[in-house]
């Protein structure tokens, strides 16, 4: 990320946001979410079960969708597929 007269600009992504953007990262999102919704739904009592199960659905959608919505805060892009178009 670079930062000119207070304007940001998209670098060079990080080895984790390609590693995120790729297969293998996506299905870690979404392993991860899935774990999260059943353990919400089985480990964790109501209703901060229902809580976890329901924020076990963001990292779902992120890895299907291929989105990342933190990636900005570091100057990345929003869409993981801008990632993967670089070479």
């Amino acid at each position: 990320m670079t930062t000119v007269n207070g304007t940001t600009t998209h670098g060079e992504p990080s080895a984790f946001a390609r590693f995120m953007a790729s297969n293998s990262g996506r299905f870690v999102r979404v392993a991860v979410g899935a774990t999260l919704i059943g353990a919400g739904l089985t480990v964790v009592p109501s209703p901060a079960g229902w809580f976890v199960a329901g924020f076990g659905l963001l990292p779902v959608a992120t890895g299907l969708f291929n989105l990342c919505p933190v990636a900005p805060l570091w100057g990345g892009h929003f869409l993981g597929a801008k990632y993967c178009a670089r070479k």
